[in-house]
């Protein structure tokens, strides 16, 4: 079996001859389970997991949760692809065609990571899509986005008794709707 490198900056690298670079698609909350598959095959699998603190009382905890919720990304040897695709844990495996254009971002989250940088992930919004506003005063409201400010402030829409309500609020008081 492969030993496993603590640091996946390590293995962030272009694939040797014979093993790809692949995406794992996991079934709900089975990221974790996919990247244990690395222990019953040779594999290099990075599962990007950010803090996040849940205060239950008086009580907190603290859990380590996957960036990408759905995605494990992984370098396999090429003829264990249909192994892995048998996993109950595994629903799709994407291709990676440009390795350098993949692997350059995922080199930057693990060196942040690395280095104890706070990182968050936010949906696409993009001027135009509808959102739900999940947190403060008008929690429960949807609204439409009009403007992205700064890093995580967005300027919303809302249609009220046919007047406009423009308000700035947080990105992560924001879910959006399909």
């Amino acid at each position: 079996m492969m030993q496993t490198p603590e640091n996946p900056l390590d293995f962030l690298n272009p694939s040797p001859e014979g093993w790809q670079w692949v995406v794992f698609h996991s079934k709900p909350r089975c990221e974790k389970k996919v990247e244990s598959l690395q222990r019953q095959r040779p594999a290099r699998i990075f599962l990007p997991c950010i803090e996040r603190i849940h205060n239950y009382g008086a009580r907190k905890r603290v859990n380590q949760i996957p960036m990408f919720t759905g995605y494990v990304f992984g370098m396999i040897q090429k003829e264990d692809r249909r192994w892995f695709m048998q996993n109950a844990n595994v629903a799709n495996i994407l291709e990676v065609v440009n390795e350098k254009h993949f692997l350059t971002p995922l080199r930057a989250i693990a060196t942040a990571l690395e280095e104890g940088m706070n990182l968050e992930v936010f949906p696409d919004f993009t001027p135009g899509r509808k959102v739900q506003i999940t947190g403060g005063p008008m929690k429960g409201l949807e609204a439409e986005v009009k403007e992205i400010k700064g890093k995580s402030t967005v300027l919303l829409r809302l249609d009220m008794i046919q007047q406009t309500v423009a308000m700035e609020i947080d990105m992560a008081y924001l879910k959006l709707l399909s």
